[in-house]
């Protein structure tokens, strides 16, 4: 043997069945890292493109700024592309039109078309100021192909052009309606347009920059040496998000969250991987000790130890590494073909350099910082304990032990727990931080629920919307279409915007108006934080508001408007338009306020028993000027992927969980028969098998209760901190207390518990006296 270190193999083989928990420990902690980050890795390599397509790939745009000014920019050495891009009468709310359809136009350069939005589907783009691209759904509407001439139909006039292309920087926008088509022109041709309407102009400057990492930089310098405002510059959060570099703060936010779970997931790994460790170099106490007593230093036991979990990670790493990217191409393939939607690109079969880097680094890392307790505390074991095999714990004082805990066996069982508080500490810690990662981890689940509307009980299969939410759905449409075969419901809603009013509150000018009919009213009361909602039924002069970061109006406030005052008496999580100074009545409040009685939305349910007939039936009370639009694959879709997030987030907790059960049964194990020569001692006095089952189970749960009191004295308040912090400041929910997660979690913990006493107590039960006195 040339040196201590030739024992790491031998030794490795010989408590081979002792060092499967540490293995399964490095395994699982190597397995979920590589499956999270190779599934993030090829889901954004998959979907970067689609992402880009559709939000653009320029960094910043820029309004307010001159011509010369963009040339200097165009010349910074870090600037790749400038382009320019303007639109008009995207609301249709102006008499513009192109063939009997509303038109939106758009004036851009050849950069922002084709290099920033790559918009073009079909034929080519406008090169001429008489050419024009028209959206995709220009083909149905209008019945165009390229090379056809249209005419834009303009209040100062009509002009003709030829159309070269089809396609949008917009494609889902546009895409199968046939009420509004985009029109693309040249930037000469829409200022021609503009100039002869006299609408003026507000042209914004796009730039990318050729490294996203170098933007939020130069976008501060660029508005510093223009004297340019906050508002002045809008960042692509997509393009920045995607590289890591938006200074968005809803992405920030998620940037910390997701740090401060991958921590917690890293210190999962770092507390189970020691406490194995820990159990093993308990067990093997005469072994250290012996290389005390054959001239092995302090320094050279604890290299030993690092250098036989870094043995470990030889065999550990590659397997979680294998398990991890079968689990990726697994929920890949799952995403891809059972999923689809914004997944319908995700990769199979594709191995990720980042989820594998990230578990060979994750689990090198976290093994070198679980084997430092363990590396000190067998350098601390003395040559007296290898002639001794003594390995049991100490003694915390010097005094006989008390009995404070009914029957002597459960107070001895309470001392053996606690009687190591490293030990101690690292059960506990185990049980404790498997409680905070399901108390957080399920606050993702709310979130993805949040990011989804389409799910919310209220959520139609059906919609008619007036367009730029214009008064135009009379109320009788509800009672015809309710009588239809298969229609579940029918509610109807009503929005005015920008009304002027005098408000209780100091800094109110203008609110925004929407009524809700008894329907709705009864569909929102699953979403109510304040107030009551039975006070806004019928004529009540009661209303409501959005409780979230948006909307300043609050409970109790009292608006005016055209002298008639209502009172807000309740909060809601969610609403069908935007929150920010929204104010929710009853449809007859509404009527009496505003004089209109006509609805912006009518949103129809439908039963299992609807077919294509009810729907093609529904379609026909869609008018010219009205909206009609079919989101069931959108909601199938959103249940489905918020089924997919379940499983991912269950599935963790899952492993998670599985694996603090098998370290907390084999720790308990391990200490039994560290304890071996005390239980037959114990035996051999007169205790009987019975009494030790009592006192091993007294032991467990000791660890089981400070774990859990430890888990929710933490996990309570940070599941209430990412709470507040991403779903009450972002969709008004307010956070209650997880009773039910907290039951799972109490049940969890007494089966891990109930589940470690039983193989060490049969175990001692069924040896004889004799052979537990002598064994080890």
């Amino acid at each position: 043997m040339k040196s201590y270190l030739s024992l790491i193999p031998v030794s490795a083989r010989v408590h081979r069945r002792q060092n499967r928990m540490t293995l399964l420990c490095i395994i699982i902690s190597v397995f979920l890292v590589t499956a999270v980050f190779s599934v993030a890795e090829l889901f954004l390599r998959s979907n970067s493109k689609a992402l880009l397509d559709k939000h653009g790939s320029w960094h910043i745009r820029i309004q307010n700024l001159s011509r010369d000014a963009a040339e200097e920019i165009s010349r910074r050495s870090d600037v790749e592309a400038v382009g320019w891009s303007d639109s008009f009468n995207t609301d249709a709310d102006q008499p513009y039109q192109i063939g009997g359809k509303k038109a939106a136009l758009f004036g851009v350069d050849e950069t922002y078309i084709s290099q920033f939005v790559n918009s073009l589907e079909e034929g080519a783009l406008f090169g001429k100021d008489n050419e024009v691209m028209l959206s995709s759904n220009a083909e149905l509407a209008l019945d165009v192909r390229p090379g056809d001439h249209v005419t834009v139909h303009t209040p100062a006039g009509d002009r003709d052009f030829t159309v070269s292309g089809f396609g949008s920087d917009d494609k889902e926008y546009y895409q199968g309606q046939t009420y509004m088509v985009a029109v693309y022109m040249t930037r000469d041709a829409f200022h021609a347009i503009m100039a002869a309407n006299k609408v003026e102009e507000h042209p914004s400057c796009y730039v990318k920059f050729r490294k996203a990492s170098g933007a939020s930089k130069a976008a501060s310098e660029i508005q510093k040496r223009y004297s340019l405002d906050n508002e002045s510059i809008i960042e692509n959060t997509a393009a920045m998000g995607l590289s890591g570099q938006s200074g968005n703060q809803s992405i920030q936010t998620i940037y910390g969250m997701a740090a401060i779970l991958f921590a917690m997931v890293l210190l999962a790994g770092v507390l189970m991987i020691s406490g194995s460790m820990n159990s093993n170099v308990a067990q093997r106490i005469r072994f250290f000790g012996m290389m005390r007593c054959i001239g092995a230093s302090r320094r050279q036991i604890i290299r030993f130890v690092r250098l036989e979990a870094l043995n470990w990670c030889k065999t550990a790493i590659p397997a979680g590494l294998v398990l991890g990217t079968l689990a990726s191409w697994g929920i890949c393939a799952y995403m891809r073909f059972s999923i689809g939607g914004e997944f319908a690109y995700m990769q199979v079969l594709t191995l990720s350099p980042a989820g594998l880097l990230s578990g060979v680094l994750v689990g090198v890392v976290t093994v070198l910082l679980a084997a430092q307790a363990p590396a000190k505390r067998a350098a601390g074991v003395s040559p007296i304990s290898a002639v001794s095999g003594n390995s049991e714990t100490r003694l915390s004082g010097n005094r006989a032990l008390r009995r404070k805990v009914g029957r002597i066996e459960r107070t001895l069982g309470i001392h053996h727990a606690t009687g190591s508080r490293k030990n101690w500490l690292l059960m506990t810690s185990s049980f404790a931080l498997t409680i905070v990662l399901a108390l957080c981890f399920s606050i993702g689940l709310d979130f993805a629920k949040g990011l989804m509307p389409t799910m919310d009980s209220w959520q139609p299969d059906l919609t008619f919307c007036g367009y730029s939410n214009a008064l135009l759905l009379e109320q009788n449409l509800k009672d015809e279409m309710s009588e239809i075969s298969g229609v579940e419901s029918v509610y109807g809603t009503s929005y005015l915007d920008d009304i002027e009013v005098t408000s209780s509150r100091k800094g109110i000018h203008q609110i925004n108006l929407e009524s809700y009919d008894d329907c709705m009213l009864e569909k929102t009361k699953e979403n109510v934080v304040e107030g009551n909602l039975a006070d806004l039924y019928g004529d009540s002069g009661k209303a409501m508001t959005v409780y979230n970061k948006d909307n300043p109006l609050k409970v109790g406030d009292t608006i005016q408007i055209g002298g008639k005052e209502i009172e807000i008496t309740c909060a809601v999580s969610k609403s069908l338009f935007p929150s920010e100074r929204l104010v929710i009545c009853s449809q007859e409040t509404f009527e009496r306020l505003t004089g209109e009685k006509n609805h912006t939305m009518i949103g129809v349910q439908l039963g299992g028993e609807a077919d294509d007939e009810t729907v093609s039936r529904i379609s026909k009370f869609a008018g010219s000027d009205v909206i009609f639009t079919d989101v069931r694959e959108d909601i199938r879709q959103s249940n489905t992927t918020y089924m997919a997030t379940q499983i991912g987030v269950y599935g963790f907790l899952g492993i998670i969980g599985m694996v603090t059960m098998f370290y907390i049964i084999n720790s308990i194990s391990v200490s039994a028969a560290a304890r071996a020569k005390q239980y037959g001692a114990m035996r051999a006095v007169g205790m009987d098998g019975v009494q030790l089952t009592r006192m091993i189970r007294a032991e467990a749960f000791t660890y089981a209760l400070s774990g859990l009191a430890i888990g929710c004295m933490i996990g309570l308040p940070l599941s209430y901190f990412l709470y507040a912090r991403l779903i009450t400041r972002y969709f008004g929910t307010v956070w209650h207390p997880p009773v039910a997660m907290l039951c799972v979690i109490i049940v969890f913990v007494v089966i891990c518990a109930a589940a470690a006493v039983h193989a060490p107590a049969k175990r001692i039960r069924n040896m004889a006296v004799t052979d537990i006195i002598n064994e080890c």
